[in-house]
Formats: structure tokens, sequence, C-alpha cells
């Protein structure tokens, strides 16, 4: 359905059932789905190119995330998820966390 542009404001009722939902869906979404996703490629790449900067790996995480301004309600679950990309699509182990420090996966 298309709403309808107008003049007036929403409703304090409409923004609570309808508006509010949609944007908290939106936000799990991106969270669940496309932060990890977007953040392993950030992490992985930059090593790669060796054009990554000593710092934690929370630094570069929030590096990372600050393009979708969005802030994680859960960032052990998308750490988790980060990490697990990582090693599986990058061929890559965290070491350390502080300094960061990758090892290559030899498969």
């Amino acid at each position: 359905m298309l709403r309808k542009s107008t003049d007036e404001d929403i409703s304090d009722e409409e923004c609570e059932k309808v508006i509010n939902p949609f944007y908290d869906n939106y936000h799990t979404f991106v969270e669940e789905y496309i932060m990890p996703e977007v953040i392993a490629y950030y992490l992985a790449n930059s090593f790669y190119r060796n054009a990554m900067w000593e710092a934690t790996f929370l630094q570069h995480f929030n590096s990372a995330s600050d393009m979708f301004n969005l802030i994680s309600d859960n960032y052990e679950k998308t750490k988790a998820e980060v990490i697990k990309l990582l090693r599986l699509k990058y061929a890559l182990e965290i070491i350390s966390e502080d300094p960061l420090d990758f090892k290559i996966i030899e498969y």
C-alpha cells in the first residue's frame, strides 16, 4: 500500500502502530543480514590490501558500521557473525583483538 502525501502530521497512534514497527523491522534486517557482511568485507579487504591501521577490533567495527547510521543493538551477536564470515568467506582468523591482527587460514 502506498500512503498518500499530505501536509498533515501523522497521528501518534499511526506512528506507533505503523511507522515505528516498519523502522524496527528495517533496523533488525540491516543489523542481522547486512552489517555483518559489510563489516567482514571491510575488515578483510583492508587487511588484504594492506590498508588497515593498527587499532582494536571495536574501533574497526565502529568505523565500518558508521556508514549505516545505526547503533547495533546486539554488538556481541553481530561480532560473532563477523568473525564467522571472516573465517568462512575470507580465510581470516582473529589472533588478537587489541590491536586487531589476523592469521590467514590455509585450506
